[in-house]
């Protein structure tokens, strides 16, 4: 799962002090994760292709709610994640410098959403650590290190 990959290097950069770049990082894990539901469960939305080629967090949201998926997000933590994507990342009138704090609400989000995303994945057959349909015996193939990336 993409997700997980962008979750792992965050975690790997989030105490750099690089507050801006934690904040993009922040929008594009929760970003990745939320699409992953939605390219897995809302195959049957005419909109979800759509959407798979989308930043806005909040558009791809109201396709999870809009397919029965409801992760009881915040839209206030998204709608900040989202102009943190824009505002933080490119020079211009609205260029913002995000702040430690403001960097350290990104994090949280984050590890709201990576829960709430793995929650849904285990409780409908999928695998938390990759995202894939359990096997039929239960386990999952990145557990036998099928999938390439040793589980």
């Amino acid at each position: 799962m993409l997700a997980k990959n962008d979750y792992l290097y965050l975690q790997y950069g989030k105490n750099t002090g690089l507050y801006n770049n934690i904040a993009i990082q922040s929008q594009q894990v929760v970003e990745k994760y939320l699409k992953h539901l939605v390219d897995t469960f809302c195959v049957d939305n005419p909109e979800a292709n759509n959407t798979l080629k989308t930043h806005n967090l909040i558009k791809i949201y109201k396709i999870l709610i809009d397919s029965d998926i409801d992760l009881k997000m915040n839209k206030g933590e998204l709608s900040l994640l989202k102009d943190f994507y824009f505002n933080a990342r490119y020079p211009g009138d609205d260029f913002i410098e995000v702040t430690k704090d403001e960097a350290n609400d990104c994090l949280s989000i984050v590890e709201e959403v990576k829960q709430k995303v793995e929650d849904y994945l285990a409780k409908n057959g999928y695998c938390s650590k990759c995202g894939s349909k359990f096997l039929s015996t239960g386990s999952c193939s990145c557990e036998n290190g099928e999938n390439g990336d040793g589980g």
